[in-house]
């Protein structure tokens, strides 16, 4: 029986014109982190250590990735690349009862490929236009002590990107999500998840092994 996490996504206050990417970033920082403990059908060592944190506005849906590794890779610089070749970490998403979902895959320079769809095959590509409105910041840096590199990645991402639902506010919507990290060209690849996927090839397209999401409902300030 798989045993699925599940999460509160917190809401945070937020203006377009003030707040900041790396201003965001600051304030995940602050957020539980949630780990991606569940490493998947390669036992790598030193094992990828990878984090993030999530959060919400009205329409924005914050992510910050942390990620301890040995290799990094960015080679893919164009929307929708293959992105998960290099040091790649995902976000799948399904919104209330809906069958389909959203995988939001992002490599350690930002660039994102996005698609939707209900498995594995025939999944279609998200319009590049939107997947542009994504705002992103990344800084890597290397730990001579461990031998590793250490790179974080700060996501905003609008509800317009989500183009097949009509998103007015994310409070109080339900979701099923999961979280990777991989690297399918790097010199040791490796698969690394928040939820458990049972299968015995690698395959995060497995949305019976999502966990739960609950947006926090948000107050809006009435005008005296």
């Amino acid at each position: 029986m798989n045993r699925s996490n599940n999460l509160i996504i917190p809401f945070m206050a937020y203006k377009p014109q003030a707040d900041t990417i790396s201003g965001i970033g600051a304030r995940l920082d602050n957020f539980t982190k949630q780990s991606l403990s569940h490493l998947l059908w390669l036992d790598v060592q030193p094992k990828p250590v990878v984090s993030f944190a999530i959060g919400h506005s009205r329409d924005m849906l914050f992510l910050k990735y942390y990620v301890r590794e040995r290799d990094i890779a960015a080679v893919h610089r164009n929307i929708n690349d293959p992105v998960y070749k290099d040091s790649c970490v995902e976000c799948f998403i399904a919104f209330e009862h809906d069958l389909n979902y959203y995988n939001l895959e992002f490599n350690c320079a930002g660039t994102v490929l996005g698609e939707y769809g209900c498995g594995k095959t025939n999944r279609k590509f998200l319009n590049r236009q939107l997947l542009g409105l994504i705002r992103t910041e990344t800084s890597v840096k290397f730990n001579q002590q461990d031998q590793l590199f250490e790179w974080e990645l700060t996501i905003a991402i609008p509800t317009a990107v989500f183009e097949f639902h009509q998103i007015e506010g994310f409070g109080g919507m339900t979701c099923r999500l999961n979280f990777f990290k991989c690297g399918d060209d790097l010199p040791v690849p490796h698969y690394l998840a928040w939820n458990a996927v049972h299968a015995t090839n690698p395959d995060f397209h497995r949305p019976e092994y999502f966990g739960t999401g609950v947006f926090e409902r948000f107050e809006i300030p009435v005008e005296l």
